[in-house]
């Protein structure tokens, strides 16, 4: 993996006035440990929260990590680049899963990003039943197996692990990185998405 030398680019930060910005308060509000949810008539809190939280649009991932001679996947959308130098990566990961008692520090891991038209493969990491015919290929690289025809692929090292509540946060260092040709798998509100056609530029 080619090395990065370059030194990161600052964070650009704005400051802008109000200027007659109306406030909007809460009216009835449905807490879920003093978050305020802004939920419909008899819909479940933490239901509420997550139908929110799925307005933000993201790429779909598979995790994997290899036991001994066992390959374990899981599909997961909360993975984030944290930092160019060092070059980490993070991952949360449900702590019911089998996924989260496997990673530990020293423990590679592999991230495949998921192209557009492998919606099956999501949905057969995610346990869905109508998906479990779907065999998945792997490309192991470094002993850590990779989803094969994946838009991209990161292998990393956790590092360092943090409790988040119901998940575990992984940081990893990233040891192995490379793309392929194609466009992303995409998720928001619940559903798999694809990329529109591009704006006209301005």
């Amino acid at each position: 993996m080619r090395r990065v030398s370059a030194p990161p680019t600052p964070p650009a930060e704005f400051a802008f006035t109000l200027g007659g910005a109306s406030e909007e308060l809460f009216d009835a509000p449905v807490e879920i440990d003093e978050c305020v949810v802004d939920a419909s008539d008899g819909e479940d809190p933490a239901r509420a929260l997550r139908r929110v939280l799925g307005m933000f649009a993201t790429g779909v991932t598979i995790i994997t990590t290899r036991v001994g001679d066992e390959v374990h996947g899981m599909t997961a959308n909360a993975f984030m680049s944290v930092s160019l130098e060092p070059p980490l990566v993070l991952i949360s990961v449900d702590r019911r899963t089998k996924m989260c008692g496997l990673l530990h520090e020293g423990q590679r891991y592999g991230v495949s990003i998921l192209a557009a038209g492998q919606e099956s493969l999501s949905d057969r990491f995610a346990g869905r039943p109508a998906a479990q015919d779907v065999e998945p290929r792997f490309d192991l690289v470094n002993g850590t197996p990779l989803v094969d025809d994946a838009l991209a692929h990161f292998i990393a090292s956790v590092t360092k692990s943090y409790w988040g509540g119901d998940h575990s946060l992984f940081l990893g260092r990233v040891e192995y990185a490379r793309t392929n040709a194609g466009t992303p798998l995409l998720f928001h509100g619940g559903r798999y998405e694809r990329l529109g056609p591009a704006a006209p530029a301005v």
